[in-house]
């Protein structure tokens, strides 16, 4: 999947010219997205050209209302890779500023068609755009009759009572309900970065842990968790820690993981940690004796719950 940064790279590019495009937030690319991609290549098919995906970071909220900005499902590298394993073809990433929030609905359709003269667009339900949200489905259409392209939109995806949206997964998410979140993802909830140099404490009390940066990103209540992990096909049955580390004041929201019956050297690897139960709550210990101690407890119900719960 080729991945894009600017208008002009893209025009540029007679091989994505002709097929079908969408665009949208896809903020972890979950049921509801998928159905959207799935139909969207349907049309690219019939067009006889690329699937192109239109998309945006940082999200658009966190330009323009900051403080109501939502926590994201997935970094961009986890989204991308996602939407290149629902079969896009090329991306188009903006980086979405003030000045692209002022474009009217009309100049940024224009723009889209005129970098990539598509056949077809096929957007969500509740599919907006331009400055203050005023472009709606019937100005494409209007747009598409002048430049000879076709415009569909997508139902409204449900599952268990209610459409699949990304603010509904953040929810299960928060509340450590790993089976809905899966369901409505079409996989296992993950938190996916590089693995980071910390201060070697866990290595100290030989639980070595893969610490990850969940700056920004949805997570579970802070705590210890049976999580599984993998870089690539190689994985790994873990225990995870997701917190600020009060034994030792820290104040950085970490997610730790401890490879059972592993001792590898990952850092600076892009590691993948699914989550499957929650173990206990966090909470302060007296020292590193007792913090060990408790650490081989948690390893110990980490495993168990692990031979017990399969994966999504």
């Amino acid at each position: 999947m080729q991945i894009i940064h600017s208008w002009q790279a893209a025009k540029d590019i007679d091989t994505l010219k002709g097929g079908a495009i969408t665009v949208g937030n896809f903020d972890g690319v979950h049921m509801g997205h998928e159905q959207v991609l799935a139909e969207t290549n349907g049309h690219a098919d019939a067009a006889h050209g690329p699937t192109i995906v239109v998309t945006f970071e940082p999200h658009p909220r966190a330009v323009l209302f900051p403080e109501e900005a939502p926590r994201r499902l997935c970094h961009v590298e986890q989204r991308m890779q996602y939407l290149a394993d629902a079969g896009v073809d090329a991306v188009l990433l903006l980086e979405f500023t003030r000045e692209l929030a002022g474009w009217s609905a009309d100049k940024f359709s224009r723009q889209l068609y005129d970098t990539f003269g598509f056949k077809h667009m096929h957007v969500g339900y509740d599919f907006a755009f331009g400055h203050d949200r005023q472009g709606h489905v019937d100005d494409l259409r209007q747009l598409g009759e002048i430049k000879d392209f076709t415009v569909t939109e997508a139902s409204a995806f449900e599952m268990l009572g209610a459409v699949v949206s990304s603010s509904r997964i953040r929810s299960a998410v928060e509340a450590a309900d790993f089976n809905m979140a899966a369901k409505l993802l079409g996989r296992d909830y993950a938190i996916a970065g590089t693995v980071l140099h910390g201060d070697k404490r866990g290595r100290q009390m030989n639980f070595p842990t893969a610490n990850i940066d969940v700056a920004d990103l949805a997570h579970p209540p802070v705590g210890i968790y049976a999580v599984r992990a993998n870089i690539d096909d190689k994985v790994w049955d873990g225990a995870a820690y997701l917190g600020y580390r009060p034994t030792f004041n820290g104040r950085t929201l970490l997610l730790e993981t401890h490879l059972l019956d592993d001792d590898v050297d990952i850092y600076d690897q892009c590691l993948n940690v699914s989550f499957v139960q929650r173990i206990r709550e966090d909470r302060t210990f007296t020292g590193h004796d007792d913090l060990a101690d408790q650490i081989a407890k948690d390893c110990t119900a980490a495993r168990h719950i692990l031979k017990t719960v399969k994966s999504a």
